[in-house]
Order: structure tokens, then C-alpha cells, then sequence
């Protein structure tokens, strides 16, 4: 088999593994079997992005002009390789969180699955590959969502389907117009448009509605307003380990899909100065500021995490509109840093709530007096992870929002607005993490210091997710030059 082919083994292999669960009988460990599993899915990924080229691989030729293909080019490489370093740590922590929470074997079955649709969302190679995978992956994560079957998690369930159907109607109606106004259904950078027919039929003005209306619908994963509200309702109920990918990365296929249409479907050039950069920058502006605010006020501690994520996302989109290098450098920076952060917060929370005292309701944000001091791992941790979505220098986020300020600058009143949201979200996400910590480490000499028990169960399947993501969320901004020197050299010199 040539080597252009492991693209596929990535995408197929998890999902073929997961749906496998349904055999269980032939299985006498399921954690044993998903945790092989997901560490050779990992690896196979990690392969196919060192070792492939960026040929194109038709799966199946549906017509003359659509077929379901997939290509490993260098955007794609980036973003699975973090998928493939972040999954098996969040499912090395579910083995234990998930232990109370049964069934485990369909929850493992469809989280599997979704690791190689993430993957196939990265790699697709034409719009119809990416609406294919993206659609897939919003039935797959249903069943995580709604896991406990209680009636709070199935009306989440069917807030997040609706929102993301609605979302993915708007995108689907882009598909048609961009097949019919395209010259190729391939992505390519710069776009596929054909100018010339646009121009001589004087249609700039409806593909840029279009364009307008497919990036409000790939939005919705992403939780960019006006289709939001999903976001905030779904994580409390899920299980952690869900709340935890769907925050750090299942977001994130809303903005590998945005990113795939605004530099390789229509081209940067085609949006730079109209009406859509603006709404699109405005939007996530809003959102920013909406989800920050919200995510101060909120007491419920997975809510407001969730809350945090709606507006940490929309910094992503913010910086892909702004259409320049540093938006691209700013953008890529802000997607792994905030993975690794968000996913971090989220398993910090599971620990805390799992491992509730009697007397105490670790759910919520102000009843976290003393935490710190019977789980002084998991907080330091949830203080690095705080530390990046904040921006603080040294970390991932703070190297990310430097880009993003550094191209808004560029774009006048507009960017210098943007610029002003940017620090005011910032100290407002300061104003929601950090007294969580300080009251944690610090919670003064009133507390009852005689309740302090260390918690000694907390397993090594918890604390390595922890560490590597905490880690990971602050290295990303250390040693951040290897990023940006390979978004100088690989994806920004092909956009721009």
C-alpha cells in the first residue's frame, strides 16, 4: 500500500473499532479494548501526518464532479495531530471518571467513532466530504450528550441537534451555490470561485450573502451568535470526558470548517473589505464579549466553563476574518492552546465534582473554599489552564491574543474595537477563574482546616490527562516560535 493511503487508516480505522463495541460479547475488557484501540488510532495519525503526501485520495466518486476525497494537507496535519494528543489522555481519564456513570460500552463505542470523523473533518479535501463528516459527527456525539438519559440531558440533546441542524441547513445551502459558481469542488487556496462568471453575471453580492450565511452555519459548532445556546445547556449534563472534547475540539470542526471555506472555497481576497468580514468580525466580537460576561456571572462551575468556551472560541473567528498573517498565526495558536486549556478546566471539574464531600456541592463556583487543599494537583492544574485562557505571558493564549491584536491593529476603527473587546474579555475571564483558585489555595483563616482530607484516590488515569494538558496549554506559548516559524513557512505563504 502506498504511503499517500495511510490518510485513510486514521479515519477509517477508529471508527470501524468503535462500531466493534456492539460485539461485546467477543470483548472481555472494554477498557483495555478502547484503550489499545484509541492509542493505535493515535499513532496511526501521528504516521499519516509525518509520513503521507498531500495527493489527493478519492474514497468513492458519487458523480462526474463530487466525489468523497480526502487529502493531509499541512492545516489538516496540524489539527489532527492535536486531536490525536489530546483524545487518549481524555479517554485514559474516562476509564475511572466513567466507572459510576455506566453504560460504558456505548459511550466508548461512540467516542471512539467520533475521533476518526474528527480526523475525517481535518482531512476532507471538498466541501462535500467536510458536510458529510461534519453532519456525522453531530449524530455521533448525541448519545455522549444525552449519556445519562435524565430528562435535564435529553432536552440538552435536543437543544444541540436542533442548533446544529439549523446550522448545518444554512451550510448546506452554500454547498449548492459553490458547486454551481466553482470551478472545482476541491479545496485550494485562494478559492475555487469563478470570478469571471460572477462578475459577467453580477452575483458578488449573492455569493457574498451566501458566504455569510454557510459561515453563520458552520458557526454553530463553533458557538458563534446567533446559534449559541446549545453550548452552555449541553455541558453540564454531559459526562466530563464528553464536555471535555466537545469544548476542546468538537468546537473546533465548526472552525476547520469556517477556515476551509474562507481561505479554500472563496478566497480571502473576495471577502477582505466588504460587508461579510465585518458582520462575521462583529458577530465574534459579540459573542466574545456575550460569552465572557456570561461566564462571569455564572455560578454552576461546568457552566461557566462552558460559558468561557463560547467566548474563547469565537477568538478563533475573530482571527481567521481578520484575513492577514497574524489573524492565520493568532488563530492557529489560539485553537491549541485553548484545546489543551479547555480540556483541562473540564477534567478539573469532573475530579472535583467526582470526588464531592459530604457537606460540600463542588457544582458550583462559589462553594470551592478549600478544594485546593484536598485536591492540590487538580487545582494547579486548573491555575495553569486558567493562566493560558487568560492570556498571561508565557502561555499559550497570551501568544495567541498577541497575533490577534497585532492584525486587528490593521483594520482601523474596526480592529482597534476589537482590539478594546479583546482586553475586556480578558480581564472578565480573570474575573471568572481566578478567585476559583485563590479561594481554592487560599481560603482564609476561617476555614475549618480539620475537614481536610487529601484525597488519595485520585488515580494515575486522572492525574496524566491533567498534567499533559496543563503542560501543554503553557508550553504551546514557550516554545510557541516552532509554531508560528511552521505556519511561516507551510500554510500562511499558500493563503496569503
Amino acid at each position: 500500500m502506498s504511503n499517500t493511503y495511510l490518510t485513510l487508516i486514521p479515519i477509517l480505522f477508529p471508527i470501524l473499532a468503535g462500531f466493534a463495541l456492539f460485539s461485546r460479547p467477543i470483548f472481555e475488557d472494554t477498557h483495555i479494548y478502547v484503550g489499545v484501540m484509541t492509542f493505535i488510532a493515535a499513532g496511526l495519525t501521528f504516521a499519516s501526518a509525518f509520513m503521507t503526501s498531500e495527493e489527493l485520495i478519492v474514497l468513492w466518486r458519487v458523480t462526474s464532479t463530487l466525489s468523497i476525497a480526502f487529502r493531509m494537507d499541512y492545516p489538516a496535519r496540524a489539527f489532527a495531530c492535536l486531536v490525536s494528543f489530546i483524545w487518549p489522555l481524555v479517554t485514559l481519564y474516562a476509564f475511572e471518571y466513567l466507572r459510576r456513570r455506566p453504560p460504558v460500552d456505548r459511550f466508548y463505542c461512540f467516542f471512539l467513532s467520533t475521533f476518526g470523523i474528527l480526523i475525517g473533518v481535518a482531512c476532507a479535501a471538498n466541501l462535500l466530504t467536510l458536510y458529510l463528516f461534519y453532519e456525522l459527527m453531530t449524530f455521533m456525539t448525541l448519545p455522549l450528550v444525552m449519556h445519562s438519559q435524565q430528562r435535564e440531558a435529553i432536552r440538552a440533546t435536543v437543544s444541540y441537534l436542533l442548533y446544529s441542524l439549523a446550522g448545518a441547513a444554512l451550510a448546506l445551502g452554500g454547498f449548492f451555490f459553490f458547486q454551481v459558481y466553482g470551478v472545482s469542488m476541491e479545496f485550494t487556496p485562494g478559492g475555487v470561485l469563478d470570478m469571471a462568471r460572477i462578475t459577467a453575471e453580477h452575483n458578488e453580492g449573492m455569493l457574498r450573502t451566501v458566504t455569510f450565511l454557510t459561515l453563520v452555519g458552520f458557526g454553530a459548532k463553533a458557538g458563534m451568535f446567533p446559534l449559541h445556546a446549545w453550548l452552555p445547556t449541553a455541558h453540564p449534563v454531559a459526562p466530563t470526558p464528553a464536555s471535555a472534547v466537545l469544548s476542546g475540539l468538537i468546537t473546533k470542526a465548526g472552525v476547520i470548517a469556517m477556515f476551509r471555506v474562507i481561505y479554500y472555497v472563496v478566497g480571502d481576497d473576495f471577502l477582505r473589505g466588504t460587508w461579510v468580514q465585518t458582520a462575521i468580525i462583529c458577530m465574534a466580537l459579540l459573542t466574545i464579549f456575550t460569552g465572557s460576561m456570561m461566564a462571569y456571572v455564572e455560578k454552576h462551575l461546568k457552566k461557566r466553563i462552558a460559558w468561557s468556551s463560547v467566548s474563547q472560541v469565537s477568538y478563533v473567528v475573530f482571527a481567521m476574518m481578520l484575513l492577514n498573517a497574524d489573524g492565520v498565526r493568532g488563530a492557529v495558536m489560539q485553537i491549541a492552546a485553548h484545546a489543551m486549556a479547555k480540556s483541562c478546566l473540564f477534567l478539573s471539574a469532573g475530579v472535583v465534582i467526582y470526588f464531592t464531600l459530604e457537606g460540600a456541592n463542588y457544582h458550583y463556583a462559589d462553594q470551592l473554599r478549600g478544594v485546593g487543599k484536598e485536591l492540590p494537583i487538580t487545582m494547579t492544574c486548573f491555575a495553569l489552564a486558567s493562566v493560558s485562557l487568560i492570556g498571561l505571558p508565557v502561555s499559550g493564549g497570551f501568544v495567541a491574543k498577541w497575533y490577534m491584536a497585532s492584525g486587528a491593529l490593521g483594520l482601523g476603527t474596526l480592529g482597534i474595537v476589537g482590539v478594546i473587546v479583546l482586553m475586556v474579555s480578558a480581564l472578565l475571564t480573570a474575573g471568572y477563574l481566578l478567585p476559583i483558585v485563590t479561594d481554592a489555595f487560599f481560603p482564609g483563616e476561617d476555614y475549618d482546616y480539620t475537614r481536610v482530607v487529601p484525597l488519595k484516590e485520585l488515580t494515575v488515569n486522572m492525574k496524566i490527562p491533567l498534567l499533559f494538558l496543563s503542560a501543554g496549554a503553557v508550553l504551546t506559548g514557550l516554545f510557541g516560535g516552532y509554531i508560528i516559524d511552521f505556519l511561516g513557512t507551510k500554510i500562511i505563504p499558500v493563503l496569503l
